[in-house]
């Protein structure tokens, strides 16, 4: 790799470096995890995806894994815009001085809000690092299967390459089930991977998580959910809006 090319990583949930593994050895990235992938109900899983990017020769960022997936849900929900101003911030103020940058991030799946935010903090990150430095366009790893994009670079790996990515996926305990799942619908994520670009548009929509949310609050899962408007909208405009502040 061009030592003056730093390769940074934007992912919402522990466990989905796993999807590009090899290239994270390749690229050896700096890695920003959002969430801590703990869910409603789960333990944090941030160690473990710690191992696998260290092991891989990738750095972990200074937004590392260490905020519960119920305090972005919450923040979203009360429109605090101090947290995710100050998780931007936080983020651009740790990427180095390398000449030139590529940004990768979660691609928009509309399967979880903080797949799609982390998206947005890539497109915004990267528009304020090409103010000051040579920079290249966005490209998004998809955290789940049949996610729509144009493929940008694709890596086929060897043995050694697959059998390295087979146990790191073997090792992600707290994934093993849904491991298992993706190998099903997607067997030949063990052979290649695939780095994407992505054209959003924002303007108002109901993504398929929002439609889960909806179905629990009628049947009282729920007392309210994250709709895409009211809640993940506003925080796009603020965040696409800072490189020009």
């Amino acid at each position: 790799m061009d030592s003056s090319l730093q390769n940074v990583l934007i992912l919402a949930h522990p466990g989905h470096e796993l999807r590009i593994h090899h290239w994270l050895e390749i690229a050896k990235p700096r890695v920003y995890l959002l969430t801590d992938g703990s869910g409603g109900r789960q333990s944090a899983r941030t160690e473990y995806s710690r191992q696998v990017v260290e092991a891989s020769g990738g750095t972990p960022g200074s937004v590392f894994g260490e905020i519960p997936d119920t305090a972005w849900y919450s923040a979203l929900l009360a429109g605090d815009q101090t947290f995710f101003l100050d998780i931007f911030a936080r983020i651009s103020a740790d990427i180095d001085s390398a000449e030139e940058v590529q940004v990768v991030s979660d691609a928009i799946d509309g399967y979880n809000p903080v797949h799609d935010l982390a998206f947005v903090f890539g497109s915004a990150v990267n528009m304020l690092l090409q103010k000051t430095r040579k920079g290249h366009p966005q490209l998004c790893s998809a955290a789940v299967p049949n996610v729509p994009g144009t493929v940008q670079l694709e890596i086929k790996l060897d043995r050694t390459a697959q059998a390295r990515k087979k146990a790191a996926i073997e090792d992600y305990i707290p994934l093993a089930d849904e491991a298992r799942l993706i190998l099903a619908r997607d067997p030949d994520c063990l052979h290649r991977e695939r780095l994407i670009a992505q054209q959003p548009d924002w303007t108002a929509q109901t993504p398929e998580w929002e439609r889960i949310g909806q179905d629990r609050v009628s049947k009282g899962i729920y007392d309210r959910c994250i709709t895409y408007k009211d809640n993940v909208q506003p925080i796009v405009r603020l965040l696409m809006s800072q490189p020009d502040r």
